[in-house]
């Protein structure tokens, strides 16, 4: 069974930077090639989750959100572990979700690392969609 107390330790022990923000979320970050990204675990009763949030805010145009949406469902199609989404405010998040019984500290790890790979492989592109309604060239 995976605990908070299970969870935490595991981060620490892993090398990453940990401010506990209630018994089940801690936040996180790490300094990628393009950019600074804060995450966040978070322990249910099912599942944890890796997420940052937002990765990029929401796009002020439909036609960018449009054009953005497009590339995120590609990019989920592509990707394996992680996914994007968006949330309550339309900001695009990407995520790592792991069923608890699966979540052992093999799995945790894959998931961290799925996470900052994808994040600085992927933010730059998403952001210059999101803004601009296109891929830089």
């Amino acid at each position: 069974m995976l605990t908070p107390e299970r969870v935490e330790e595991f981060l620490k022990g892993d090398g990453w930077p940990v401010e506990k923000v209630d018994r089940n979320t801690w936040r996180s970050g790490f300094r990628g090639d393009v950019n600074s990204f804060r995450f966040y675990v978070r322990l249910t009763d099912n599942w944890i989750f890796f997420t940052i949030v937002p990765f990029v805010v929401a796009p002020r145009s439909d036609d960018h959100a449009r054009e953005l949406y497009r590339h995120l469902l590609r990019l989920n199609r592509e990707i394996n572990l992680a996914k994007f989404a968006i949330d309550d405010d339309d900001d695009v998040v990407l995520t790592v979700e792991l069923p608890i019984e699966e979540a052992g500290d093999a799995s945790m790890k894959d998931a961290l690392e799925a996470l900052a790979y994808y994040a600085d492989r992927h933010y730059l592109d998403v952001l210059t969609i999101a803004q601009q309604g296109k891929k830089a060239s």
